[in-house]
């Protein structure tokens, strides 16, 4: 159930995106819900590359799904494509800091 309402979620944003209504959503949203301590996200993203097995869905992992719960759906749509920005940023810095060491 809660990767159907995940999958709904970020369909939901995507369309957005695709429509370019994103910017007029939150345009007026100050909020970050994710907390700031990104040295924990990105150890914990470096974790996840690390694993021998294929991990499916890297963000089901990232993301607190109790938080997730209490939140209302714009939030939910705020917390998926914030984490997912900031997973993307992560693996970057990841992918760069090995190819810098290769």
């Amino acid at each position: 159930m809660r990767s159907d309402m995940l999958k709904a979620l970020a369909m939901k944003a995507k369309n957005r995106m695709i429509n370019k209504n994103l910017r007029n959503t939150y345009s007026n949203i100050d909020v970050k819900i994710i907390n700031n301590n990104d040295e924990e996200f990105y150890n914990k993203v470096k974790e996840i590359m690390d694993e021998e097995d294929y991990v499916c869905n890297p963000l089901k992992r990232l993301m607190d799904d109790d938080k997730m719960m209490r939140m209302d759906p714009r939030g939910r749509e705020r917390y998926l494509l914030e984490t997912i920005e900031k997973y993307q940023e992560a693996r970057r810095r990841i992918e760069r800091e090995r190819g810098a060491v290769s």
